[in-house]
């Protein structure tokens, strides 16, 4: 399945990847957005420093979150990205507990947030919004 994966050596802690994800899904996710990418505060090995790194869905073949969500808020699409349907969360957080990689999250309305690989544009031959913005190379859309 094709999702966007993080090069934790190359990645510098920018998070212009996040802000590049808000941009692209700001008005979909309403008022108070949450970023569908994953930012992490971490030490690096190499220099002892304190930065920043993120992940996201990585649209598990099996995808035991999709299998989990009672109400139809997820979706496979043809290109194999799972995709959040908000109108249809309820917010039970069924796909929270199922995926053992903690990607699902959850708004201040209670509705699911997460990567969906930047399908839309992935679709027209386009880079996803965070791939395209890192300037270290370290975001990659994988098969």
């Amino acid at each position: 399945m094709s999702h966007v994966i993080c090069d934790k050596e190359r990645c510098t802690g920018c998070l212009a990847c996040v802000v590049a994800c808000l941009e692209e899904h700001h008005a979909a996710l309403g008022d108070a957005p949450l970023s569908p990418r994953i930012h992490e505060k971490r030490t690096s090995p190499r220099t002892g420093m304190v930065c920043y790194t993120t992940r996201s869905c990585l649209h598990c073949a099996d995808a035991p979150c999709l299998s989990a969500c009672p109400a139809g808020a997820l979706v496979r699409d043809e290109l194999g990205f799972v995709l959040p349907v908000r109108e249809n969360c309820v917010g039970c957080r069924r796909c929270a507990q199922a995926c053992p990689h903690g990607v699902p999250r959850f708004d201040g309305e209670g509705k699911l947030v997460k990567c969906d690989g930047c399908a839309d544009r992935v679709a027209r031959g386009l880079e996803p919004a965070c791939v395209r913005v890192c300037a270290a190379g370290a975001l990659r859309l994988s098969d």
